[in-house]
C-alpha cells in the first residue's frame, strides 16, 4: 500500500480532540510461544555449500532473520518468543529500524530481497567484525545486487515513511456547521525517524468507529472509517445538549518499534521474526455538544390595551416558550442551544451554561394590523390586503420568558389586532438558525384585539324661531316708512316692548295737543 504524509509542526488540534498513543502489539507474530527452526528459508547459498545469507524457517511456517552474526545458525534449535525490547541490546531507533525490516523484507519470497534484508539486519545488529561486502559474497553472482539492495533498505528505513518509533490516533468532534451538521473525524500520526510526528494523508488506513449519544447519517452507531475522513452524525435523545462519545480503533498498522524476537541458547543466534503489522489501539473523545435537532418556538401574546383612544400607544406582551413534541423524535423537547465562537464576557447577558453554550436567539416579528371597520373574526391567516399600522421586532436571546414589543401609535377609530411570526433565517446559521422551526400566530386572537371608539359628534345649534314681522301701525301718525323688523328670541320681546312704548308716548302727545271741544 502506498502511503503519503504531510509534515506538520505539531499534532492536529481540534475542538474536544483527545489523542491516545496506540499500544504496540504484534500483528503478524505466530500464535505459539515457541517454535523450532527447520532450516533455510529464502536466500542464497554460497558456492561452498555451507555459508548462507537469507531467512530461516520455523516449524510453524514463520520466516526469521538472524540477529547475531558469528553465532550458531538457527537450524534445529528451539526458540522461545519474546518482545524484542526484552533483549536489552538495541537503542530505540535501532529497534524501529529492525521492526521496519521485519515488516518489509523478512517475509520476502525473493532470494535476493531476503538476502539483502538479512545483510541490512546484521548491519544494524552487528557484523561481528566483518564488512557488509564480506557477507554479501555468500550470494555469489547476486552479491552486488544484494549489497546494493541492502544499502537501499537501510536508506529507506531512515527516510520518509520508513522506520518509526510509534503511532498515535486522535478523534475530533466538530459542532454543528451552518447546515446544522455535527461531524466526527479521526487521524493517524506516525513518529518517523526522519521527519518526526507526521500526519498521514487521508485514506491511508481503515479502522472502526463507534458512537454513543449520536448516530451516523444511516442511523448506525458503528462503521468502518478511514483516517482523515469526515463523517456526519446526529445526536440522539430530545435534550437540548448531548454527551457524545466517539471511539476509533485501528489494527495491524505497519508502524512502531515493536517486533517479536526468538531466543534459543546463549551460543545460538537470536532471531527477528517476520511480521506484517505491529501497531494497534484505540483513541476516544467525549464531549457535550448542542443537539443537532430542531426545535419549535411558540409565542402566547396579549395586547397592552383592549380599549384605547386615537393617538394612544400600545405594545404587545410576548410569552415565549418551546413546544414539547409528543412523538416526534426529530425535535427537541426544549429550547435549542449553540456554542458561540467567542464566549461572552463574564457577567454578560445571556450567560453561557456550564458547557459554554447559549440559547439560540430568535427574532419575533410583530405587526399591528388595522384599523378594520367591523369586528375582527378569527382566521388562520390575516387578509392579504390587511392595513399595517407598524411592524416591530423583539430579539429573544435569553431563551423562554416574557418580553414586550416596542409601542405602536393608534391612528384613529376602528379595530386593531397584533400578529406575530418567527423565521429561522433571521438568526445567523452559526447561532443555530437552521434548527429553528418557523412559527406564525393565527389572525384575530381575542387577547390581541384593541378597539378605538370614535368620539361623540359635537352638539348641533338649536333651530332659530320663525321670523316675526312687525308692521308699523298706519294710524300712529309716524312718518317712518312702514316695514318689517326681523327679530328672534329675547330680542323679539325687547323690540316689541320698545315699539309699544313709542306708540303709547305718541298717543299721549296727540291727546294733549288735540283742541278742546268745550
Amino acid at each position: 500500500m502506498t502511503q503519503h504524509h504531510r509534515r506538520t509542526p505539531a499534532l492536529l488540534t481540534a475542538l474536544t480532540t483527545v489523542t491516545a498513543t496506540l499500544g504496540l502489539l504484534l500483528a503478524g507474530a505466530p500464535p505459539a510461544t515457541a517454535a523450532v527452526s527447520t532450516g533455510h528459508g529464502v536466500g542464497h547459498l554460497a558456492d561452498d555449500g555451507v555459508a548462507w545469507i537469507g531467512s530461516y524457517r520455523l516449524d510453524d511456517g514463520a520466516l526469521v532473520f538472524c540477529l547475531e552474526a558469528g553465532k550458531k545458525a538457527p537450524t534445529g534449535h528451539d526458540y522461545a518468543f519474546v518482545d524484542a525490547a526484552q533483549l536489552g541490546r538495541f537503542a530505540p531507533d535501532d529497534l524501529a529500524r529492525l521492526a521496519y525490516l521485519s515488516r518489509t523484507s523478512a517475509s520476502s519470497a525473493d532470494a535476493s530481497e531476503a538476502a539483502a534484508g538479512q545483510l541490512a539486519t546484521w548491519t544494524i545488529a552487528g557484523l561481528n567484525g566483518h564488512t557488509p561486502e564480506h557477507y554479501a559474497q555468500r550470494a555469489g553472482a547476486a552479491a552486488q545486487d544484494v549489497l546494493a539492495r541492502s544499502r537501499q533498505l537501510l536508506a529507506t528505513a531512515d527516510g520518509p515513511l520508513g522506520a518509526s518509533r510509534g503511532v498515535s490516533s486522535s478523534v475530533a468532534l466538530t459542532e454543528a456547521d451552518d447546515e446544522g451538521r455535527l461531524t466526527v473525524s479521526s487521524s493517524l500520526t506516525v513518529d518517523f525517524l526522519s521527519t518526526g510526528p507526521t500526519v498521514l494523508s487521508p485514506g491511508s488506513h481503515t479502522g472502526t468507529m463507534r458512537l454513543s449519544g449520536a448516530v451516523f447519517d444511516d442511523g448506525s452507531s458503528e462503521r468502518s472509517v478511514s483516517n482523515g475522513d469526515t463523517q456526519s452524525i446526529t445526536t440522539t435523545g430530545q435534550a437540548p445538549s448531548s454527551e457524545v462519545v466517539a471511539t476509533v480503533s485501528y489494527e495491524h498498522l505497519p508502524y512502531g518499534s515493536s517486533f517479536t524476537a526468538g531466543m534459543a541458547g546463549d551460543d545460538v543466534q537470536q532471531v527477528l521474526i517476520a511480521g506484517q503489522g505491529s501497531a494497534s489501539g484505540t483513541a476516544t473523545t467525549t464531549a457535550t455538544v448542542p443537539s443537532t435537532k430542531r426545535f419549535q418556538p411558540v409565542v402566547a401574546t396579549k395586547t397592552s390595551a383592549n380599549v384605547a383612544g386615537a393617538g394612544d400607544a400600545i405594545s404587545d406582551e410576548l410569552v415565549v416558550s418551546a413546544l414539547t413534541p409528543a412523538t416526534d423524535d426529530d425535535m427537541l423537547s426544549g429550547w435549542g442551544l449553540y456554542r458561540p465562537s467567542t464566549p461572552p464576557a463574564a457577567g454578560s447577558i445571556p450567560a453561557v451554561d456550564v458547557n459554554g453554550m447559549l440559547p439560540v436567539p430568535v427574532v419575533v416579528e410583530s405587526s399591528l394590523l388595522g384599523p378594520f371597520a367591523d369586528p375582527i373574526q378569527p382566521a388562520e391567516q390575516a387578509p392579504a390586503d390587511a392595513p399595517v399600522v407598524c411592524t416591530v421586532e423583539v430579539r429573544v436571546d435569553t431563551g423562554p420568558g416574557t418580553y414586550r414589543t416596542p409601542e405602536c401609535t393608534l391612528p384613529g377609530p376602528g379595530y386593531y389586532v397584533w400578529v406575530e411570526r418567527i423565521d429561522g433565517s433571521r438568526t445567523p446559521a452559526e447561532q443555530g438558525g437552521a434548527r429553528i422551526l418557523p412559527w406564525q400566530s393565527p389572525f384575530g386572537t381575542a387577547s390581541e384585539i384593541t378597539v378605538v371608539v370614535a368620539p361623540p359628534a359635537p352638539a348641533e345649534p338649536s333651530t332659530p324661531p320663525a321670523p316675526v314681522a312687525v308692521q308699523a301701525l298706519a294710524d300712529t301718525g309716524s312718518t317712518t316708512t312702514p316695514g318689517l323688523l326681523l327679530v328672534s328670541g329675547s330680542a323679539l320681546v325687547l323690540g316689541t316692548l320698545l315699539g309699544v312704548g313709542v306708540l303709547w308716548r305718541r298717543r299721549l302727545t296727540l291727546k294733549h295737543t288735540m283742541p278742546s271741544t268745550n
